[in-house]
């Protein structure tokens, strides 16, 4: 193996590590020893990759926002609707339910205060796309006309985000894809136009 694949293999082991240690202590109980140690190896290479914990917490939040970019870019190419809005915060479920990087990252966004580099804003990119899903679900004359976008996009976003956080305190069972469909039923009962179930662009 060429060692650029090499270190490109090790970097990405050392991601996966450090999300599994940011998700479960946070920014400020984290340590790259005990990074390093859950991999078997030095604290050098660890040190060699990411000179300083703050630039660990970046790379494994600017990970995650790729992936997210990704995501959002194939909605968007899909033809941006309240079904193609609702498949996307599916997927975004699924994936904070299997991945480690994700989760990671929303906490670590969280405690941002903590951390001596700027971290990308994911949040911001998300509300984004929520409003553009809603116009463009006006313009198609599934949303209602009395719906406000911005009010509406953020009050999604927040309901979103709340399902994620309370998941970890009020764990009943219940699978977070379970609770982001039982979300937007109740908001397409406020969001949709009478009779109109589903998008235009996505019938």
């Amino acid at each position: 193996m060429k060692r650029a694949e090499q270190r490109a293999q090790t970097r990405q082991a050392l991601l996966e590590a450090a999300s599994l240690e940011f998700e479960a202590n946070g920014y400020a109980a984290t340590v790259l020893s005990d990074i390093s140690d859950r991999l078997g190896m030095t604290k050098g290479t660890v040190y060699f990759h990411f000179p300083t914990k703050a630039l660990l917490a970046k790379a494994v939040s600017a990970t995650w926002t790729e992936m997210w970019d990704a995501e959002i870019t194939r909605s968007r190419d899909r033809g941006l609707s309240l079904d193609e809005l609702e498949s996307l915060m599916i997927r975004i479920a699924e994936r904070f339910q299997s991945d480690s990087l994700m989760r990671a990252t929303i906490r670590l966004v969280r405690e941002r205060e903590l951390i001596e580099e700027e971290l990308p804003r994911p949040f911001d990119a998300w509300l984004e796309v929520t409003k553009e899903a809603l116009q463009a679900s006006r313009e198609s004359g599934v949303l209602r006309d009395d719906i406000d976008v911005d009010a509406a996009a953020w009050q999604v976003l927040a309901n979103l985000v709340g399902i994620q956080m309370l998941m970890q305190d009020l764990n009943d069972g219940r699978s977070i894809v379970e609770r982001v469909r039982e979300m937007w039923a109740v908001h397409r009962v406020t969001l949709a136009n009478p009779g109109r179930t589903a998008d235009v662009a996505s019938s």
